[in-house]
């Protein structure tokens, strides 16, 4: 969540972090079915917009005279909150693991054509790897050979073809692609690639080399040339 919010240089995470330690506490889990304000306080968090509409009766807070009954009440309903959000939490572990081992049995659907991302795991100087995007591209899928892939990439489509593992990539499903391409790989792809140990693959059509230019002067014509301007003549 942080991640979506800070800058390219992380400096300021600390600004949205108790923002999104909130969101997260008043969110309602999915293994608990409570958000974790309510197993902690026994009551709904007070949101902004409760302010704005102004509530004149804040049905959690007690009289001076019916305090006694109030944590009584307050301590069944957390101890009742308890009970089924530990109920709740085993029947989902029963569920997520049932998830978990359809997931780990069945292999990644990607063909030839398929827009992919690559995990980077690139290291960042000065930078956290945990507020770091964990995906970099996008690229094309060239050729399948289980548990391999050779993508390209879109953002250099002349850049010679990569052959990684499968584990490595997910598919892409957005609408966009880079903005414009370049004959060279930018350098986050590159270092990515070298961190998973990607070999260079020969294929057809693939094989795009950048002309290379010369620092040597280059070396002037022999024959002069006389240039003048012709004399325009006009008619009436």
């Amino acid at each position: 969540m942080l991640r979506t919010y800070i800058t390219d240089n992380q400096l300021d995470w600390d600004r949205f972090l108790p923002a999104c330690t909130f969101c997260y506490n008043t969110t309602v889990h999915s293994s608990t079915n409570n958000s974790p304000f309510f197993l902690m306080f026994g009551r709904d968090p007070v949101f902004s917009i409760d302010l704005v509409i102004k509530r004149q009766v804040m049905e959690h807070i007690p009289a001076d005279d019916d305090a006694s009954i109030y944590k009584e009440s307050l301590l069944s309903a957390l101890h009742s909150a308890w009970t089924a959000a530990a109920a709740y939490n085993a029947r989902q572990s029963q569920e997520f693991k049932k998830q978990h081992d359809k997931s780990g049995l069945s292999p990644l659907s990607v063909s030839v054509g398929d827009r992919v991302y690559l995990r980077d795991f690139a290291p960042k100087v000065g930078l956290s790897p945990k507020l770091c995007y964990p995906w970099l591209g996008q690229f094309r899928v060239i050729s399948v050979d289980h548990p391999h892939l050779v993508i390209v990439s879109i953002s250099s489509p002349q850049s010679p073809p990569k052959r990684v593992h499968m584990n490595q990539v997910k598919k892409c499903f957005t609408l966009t692609g880079p903005v414009f391409t370049s004959p060279w790989l930018p350098i986050e792809e590159k270092e990515a690639l070298a961190h998973h140990n990607a070999e260079d693959t020969d294929k057809v059509g693939y094989n795009h080399k950048v002309p290379f230019v010369s620092d040597t002067p280059r070396q002037l014509p022999t024959h002069q040339y006389n240039t003048r301007f012709r004399k325009r003549t006009t008619s009436l």
